[in-house]
């Protein structure tokens, strides 16, 4: 299990660090000071899009790794299907950086918007198969959770794929309103941990969970 970790970490953190190379240094012609600095305020301006695109695909990495990690506080025994299953999720982690370059290269057409909507949802659609293969029976998990946190681990899983699914659809009518949709990500997690609170007042312990 700590070998399963510690790669996973390992990927994570090397996919956090390469997102940066999708931002490229403004060059501006070398000029009186005040003409030069004006100059670079506008380019660095026209860059805001790609500079907020990392920044958005650095948060979704970060959630997929705080998903990944909580579900592991509770698989606590593996075998080779659910180690394939990890590593299918790496492969998904590691492309994102070349996404985002997809990404910011051709924002505006329905091709890059899709296949980033489409990394995430076999991202989420992945860690969903880990935590249903793992509590399936019971085999993988710590005996302490109950099958009410189970169901909810699961379903807020696939909170953030359905988002994106979504999205993929509104992209036929607009590009711009399928990026728009995205945000709903945080206003989904939100929800989850409304639904969370209800059904701890109801006595149904959903535990820690992504």
């Amino acid at each position: 299990m700590g070998r399963i970790v510690s790669l996973t970490d390992g990927v994570f953190a090397f996919a956090l660090t390469l997102l940066v190379l999708s931002l490229v240094l403004p060059t501006v012609a070398a000029l009186p000071a005040a003409t030069e600095s004006s100059r670079l305020g506008n380019a660095l301006w026209q860059a805001r899009y790609a500079f907020l695109s990392y920044v958005f695909v650095f948060v979704m990495i970060a959630i997929w790794w705080v998903s990944h990690h909580r579900l592991f506080r509770y698989i606590v025994r593996y075998d080779d299907m659910l180690v394939g299953f990890n590593l299918a999720l790496l492969l998904e982690i590691a492309v994102m950086p070349f996404v985002l370059k997809v990404f910011v290269s051709y924002s505006n057409t329905q091709a890059a918007v899709d296949l980033f909507a489409l990394i995430q949802i076999a991202t989420g659609a992945t860690l969903s198969l880990i935590w249903w293969y793992a509590t399936r029976g019971h085999r993988l998990i710590s005996s302490r959770l109950s099958e009410a946190a189970i169901r909810y681990v699961q379903t807020r899983l696939l909170l953030t794929p359905i988002v994106f699914a979504v999205s993929i659809g509104v992209s036929f009518v607009s590009v711009t309103a399928a990026e728009v949709i995205w945000i709903g990500v945080f206003v989904a997690q939100r929800f989850s941990r409304y639904s969370q609170a209800v059904h701890a007042t109801r006595g149904d312990p959903p535990g820690r969970d992504p």
